[in-house]
């Protein structure tokens, strides 16, 4: 039998809370930093994690509906879209292809990004599956001009999988969540490795 759109909801907010807890356990974020989301295919829909919990506590009931433009649409009375859903929304509107983001807090990246650098992609496999990580100038988190420097980098860059926010992490994209996760994941290690190699 086909899956209907209820269901396919349904598995993709599973998957945010899997992969939140995974971003939480592997160190990618802290406290309650970091957010994902999801396009819902064939819509103008967008699901996302709530504003002001831990990555680490993310279950499917808690996980919030927004429209392209970043409107509310469903959630818990007591619960707000992730206050990054505005760069969010814009990825998905410049960038079709973006089917899914991790945006997440590691130390390792984050430190390089302060260094005001190319990103050195120094091992095989972020040369093969990153090419480019650029870098979006600082702005506080979930304010118009952070949402404005997200949405310049993403028209300016069309083909990354990445981009590096200055003090405040990666933001990891993808044809869905899994991929959005692992290239964040890969951008963290090829930053360890980066750092580590300069000892």
């Amino acid at each position: 039998m086909a899956k209907t759109l209820k269901d396919k909801i349904n598995e993709y907010k599973k998957d945010l809370a899997q992969y939140s807890r995974l971003s939480y356990d592997r160190g990618l974020v802290a406290a309650r930093g970091g957010n994902l989301s999801i396009r819902i295919p064939g819509t103008e829909r967008v699901l996302i994690t709530p504003s002001g919990i831990s990555l680490r506590d993310i279950t499917p009931e808690i996980i919030i509906e927004v429209d392209i433009q970043g409107n509310l649409l469903k959630g818990k009375k007591n619960l707000k879209p992730s206050k990054e859903t505005p760069f969010h929304t814009s990825i998905y509107r410049i960038r079709k292809d973006v089917m899914a983001i991790a945006h997440v807090h590691p130390p390792f990246s984050t430190a390089l990004s302060l260094k005001d650098k190319p990103f050195p992609l120094l091992t095989a496999p972020g040369m093969v599956n990153l090419v480019k990580v650029p870098l979006v100038e600082f702005a506080l988190m979930g304010t118009k001009e952070l949402c404005d420097y997200v949405s310049e980098a993403a028209k300016q860059n069309m083909e990354v999988k990445t981009l590096l926010l200055k003090g405040h992490g990666i933001i990891g994209m993808g044809p869905d969540l899994a991929s959005a996760y692992y290239i964040a994941d890969l951008v963290e290690d090829c930053a360890k490795v980066a750092l580590l190699s300069s000892i």
